[in-house]
């Protein structure tokens, strides 16, 4: 992977990890842009972060940012939880 590679997929996960890190359960990425291939770019890098997309809908008032991607923790996502090795 090149330089400027690595640089914008830092640049699209930053949110993603920043929301992680401060234990949100749910992260809203907003696009510009209705192209397929760059939701489904943005959707890979976001769930290698630990997201699973939950939905996505258009929002016609924010015309700089229409797309709204709604992500939920992967885990919460498919119903599973960590659970502790240690005895209660």
């Amino acid at each position: 992977m090149g330089i400027l590679q690595k640089w914008g997929r830092k640049r699209m996960a930053q949110g993603a990890i920043a929301a992680r890190e401060q234990g949100e359960t749910t992260y809203v990425h907003r696009l510009a842009s209705s192209s397929q291939q760059i939701q489904d770019r943005y959707t890979a890098v976001i769930e290698s972060e630990g997201w699973k997309l939950a939905g996505i809908h258009e929002d016609p008032s924010r015309p700089r940012e229409r797309w709204v991607m709604t992500f939920k923790r992967a885990d919460e996502a498919s119903g599973t939880t960590a659970q502790s090795s240690e005895p209660a």
